[in-house]
């Protein structure tokens, strides 16, 4: 017997690649474990009878002599097939492993390891399926298409990378369906998942870590239900911090951890793994046989503050020292200045202290007002934004996004030490040098 197995609290992109998995190996039975995502328990009510599945009640380990892996190589992520995790490390059975996740200490042993850092692991398997020439019809292109979509937040998360964007195009020609991944992409809150965010807005504890806010919380409840992903997820959403982790205690037996993180600074896996878990920078979860949630939240923050994460400043990306007119200056000698200095802007000083900025547009209508003779002062911008020097360069990037300007003076103790510009940000945030 082969099997095909996935991570608890399956999502589309473990379904889609214990589908893919299929094509691959014929003959191979998904077997899933005992939690699943709403979003694919949804699907499935629709589509089971098209998998070809079994309970693993339904299955005897001792028979199986081929256990494929996908979306995770964790055996902590493995617990609830255990039994066929200790033959596998025994050497009694092949074990083929399909993930896209770091390793960690207890990675499972694998005879066949495929494990390459993209998007989504659905996107390894289209990749060997599109190498054997394999044909699938419009419903299975269309889940698969669903895995790429998910764990790729459609192509935009940090990890995302060419190859996904390639299968995911490959999907579509082979009639994934827009219609029905709109269905299933984020389909509307439960009732219980609106109370939970409602919760959770309410008692998040936001602390500085680095020089980032990441916000932390903590919640009981009674029984588990699916969606928590998806809640912790439209937190992150709406509060825009840095990052949320979320720890959520389960009748005192049981605990959820969910961590999200928006910023390319804060890698949201790295204490998770810590915990036994697993997942990317973007997003990470844990699933923890103990009921001290509380005493969990505290771990985290700890191995956080232990090791924060290294976040730039913008008086690293600023150029200094800067070059500054005075208020008495023409506009013909701001122009001559901006050409020679090759800059689009500058700022206006008294005694060191900013009091205005002209840009290169500025000094083109003065120029188209025959009033180049005339000093700055007497049309300059005099409400300048500016940012200090220890600020993060996501809330540069926040003030020019808010105000519509191009350039912010730098300053540390209300003195003028630097300009940032869209430049600047742009080359941050491409990672170029």
């Amino acid at each position: 017997m082969e099997i095909i197995v996935t991570h608890e609290m399956t999502d589309f992109d473990g379904l889609a690649a214990a589908v893919a998995a299929q094509t691959l190996h014929p003959g191979a039975l998904i077997v899933l474990g005992r939690m699943l995502g709403h979003e694919v328990r949804d699907y499935l009510a629709l589509h089971k009878d098209r998998i070809a599945s079994r309970g693993y009640e339904q299955i005897v380990p001792e028979a199986v002599r081929h256990l494929i892996v996908v979306d995770v190589r964790q055996k902590s992520r493995l617990a609830f097939f255990s039994a066929l995790v200790e033959r596998a490390e025994r050497g009694e059975i092949e074990v083929s492993v399909y993930d896209h996740h770091p390793a960690a200490d207890d990675d499972l042993r694998a005879d066949h390891l495929f494990v390459e850092r993209v998007g989504s692991v659905t996107t390894l398997m289209v990749e060997q399926m599109i190498a054997k020439d394999a044909r699938i019809d419009e419903p299975s292109a269309t889940l698969l298409a669903l895995g790429i979509h998910a764990d790729t937040g459609s192509l935009s998360y940090a990890g995302t990378t060419a190859r996904d964007a390639r299968a995911l195009g490959w999907l579509l020609d082979q009639g994934a369906s827009l219609r029905v991944m709109s269905r299933y992409l984020k389909p509307p809150f439960t009732p219980n998942q609106r109370a939970l965010l409602v919760a959770l807005l309410g008692q998040l504890e936001v602390e500085r870590i680095g020089n980032l806010e990441v916000a932390f919380v903590h919640h009981e409840l009674r029984r588990a239900f699916s969606g928590f992903a998806e809640v912790v997820s439209e937190l992150l959403e709406l509060t825009g911090h840095a990052a949320v982790f979320v720890v959520l205690g389960i009748a005192k037996k049981r605990t959820f951890v969910i961590a999200r993180s928006g910023s390319p600074l804060l890698d949201a896996g790295a204490p998770l793994r810590a915990l036994g878990g697993g997942g990317h920078r973007t997003a990470a979860s844990a699933t923890l046989a103990r009921g001290d949630s509380a005493s969990v939240l505290e771990q985290l923050r700890t191995s956080l503050r232990a090791q924060p994460p290294e976040a730039r400043k913008v008086s690293e990306l600023m150029t200094s020292p800067v070059h500054s007119v005075g208020p008495g200056a023409s506009w013909a000698d701001v122009a001559r200045s901006l050409h020679s200095w090759r800059h689009t802007g500058v700022p206006v000083l008294t005694d060191g202290v900013v009091v205005g900025i002209v840009s290169r547009s500025d000094v083109e209508r003065a120029e188209a007002g025959g009033r180049l003779e005339l000093p700055v002062s007497s049309s300059m911008s005099q409400h300048v934004k500016t940012i200090d020097a220890d600020a993060s360069p996501e809330r540069a990037l926040q003030l020019m996004q808010e105000h519509d300007v191009g350039r912010l003076p730098v300053l540390r103790d209300g003195r003028l030490v630097g300009i940032v510009t869209r430049s600047d940000l742009r080359r941050m945030l491409y990672g170029e040098a």
